[in-house]
């Protein structure tokens, strides 16, 4: 069982590393929203999908021709969503293989299944449906005996879970950015853990009072980290259409001035105590102690947020857990 001030150390470098994690996604969010690196990492899943070999682009490009997945994009800088429900998936493709000329109450099946058969789509001029995605679009449509509902039930499935892969790529991207964001902020403010854990180490009244510090951080930031700790996780398909409805330069204005308030306060604030930042001091420099300080601090950011936010969270528990000692235990000790 940890004693007292080893905990305490713990906590107060964890909460370091959640406050610079958080920074680090929201940089991360900036790039990601002025890059479209979720409507890239979609449209990859959609390709997967709908393509056989990287060159046969013609189902993919009729989906994105569609009006719906048109709306759903960004009209100026982006125009292809970052962010897509099932429903929306299975529609487009029943659209694109039922044509446009579907009168309301007309059963379509057999029109679906004509185009499964031709392997080519009747929405707008048509196009060819590659060979493993037709064929597995027959599995499908035999799976659900010709019933247009199950049918697309089915899509949803699929798109549910290729969207799982999907985000799993994403993250893996994510954490890539996140480790060189993480270095730079780390190089920026001198948050060499070596140092961190040395100062907490010698210093437990300044570890007790960044874990006081930590606690207070969460009681009062739930919203923002609520709204903050899903940014990694957001190529899932939640409900997150409202960041659709903002424009790219709109949105990147909140993170920036989220990130800005975060700045100047919590991580100033925990710098000014542990005396974090750069001295005009030759003897606070070691450069292969902090290169390496450095390097550590990177990789616990590119964790991410949710981790030390989790983590914290189960280390405050413990913390509440752990009885300070009395009055009375101090004199029973002492005689």
């Amino acid at each position: 069982m940890f004693n007292s001030t080893v905990l305490e150390v713990i906590i107060a470098l964890i909460f370091i590393y959640l406050l610079y994690s958080l920074l680090a996604t929201i940089i991360q969010e900036i790039i990601s929203t002025y890059l479209g690196l979720r409507s890239e990492m979609l449209k990859k899943g959609i390709t997967r999908m709908l393509g056989d070999e990287i060159d046969d682009m013609t189902l993919t490009d009729s989906f994105y021709n569609h009006p719906l997945i048109k709306f759903l994009g960004e009209k100026k800088s982006h125009n292809k969503p970052a962010y897509l429900n099932s429903r929306n998936f299975s529609k487009v493709i029943i659209d694109l293989l039922r044509g446009e000329n579907v009168q309301p109450e007309q059963s379509y099946a057999s029109i679906i299944e004509q185009s499964l058969n031709t392997g080519k789509t009747l929405w707008g001029g048509g196009s060819d449906i590659s060979p493993q995605t037709l064929s597995y679009l027959k599995s499908l449509w035999v799976d659900a005996q010709g019933d247009v509902k199950e049918f697309a039930n089915l899509l949803e499935q699929w798109f549910d879970e290729t969207m799982e892969r999907a985000s799993g790529w994403f993250k893996k991207k994510t954490q890539f950015i996140l480790f060189f964001i993480g270095l730079t902020l780390a190089v920026i403010f001198n948050i060499d853990t070596i140092s961190i854990v040395g100062k907490l180490s010698k210093d437990p009244k300044l570890a007790t009072q960044l874990a006081d510090n930590a606690s207070v951080y969460i009681q009062n930031n739930k919203e923002i980290l609520n709204q903050h700790l899903v940014l990694q996780d957001s190529t899932e398909n939640k409900e997150v259409y409202k960041d659709q409805l903002d424009s790219i330069i709109t949105r990147s204005n909140k993170l920036i001035n989220t990130a800005n308030d975060l700045v100047q306060g919590s991580i100033n604030d925990s710098n000014k105590l542990l005396g974090l930042g750069w001295s005009n001091d030759p003897n606070d420099f070691c450069w292969w102690r902090n290169i390496l300080g450095w390097i550590i601090t990177a990789l616990a950011i590119s964790l991410g947020a949710p981790f030390w936010f989790d983590l914290l969270n189960k280390f405050m528990k413990l913390r509440g857990s752990v009885a300070s000692p009395t009055s009375d235990d101090r004199e029973k000790k002492q005689g």
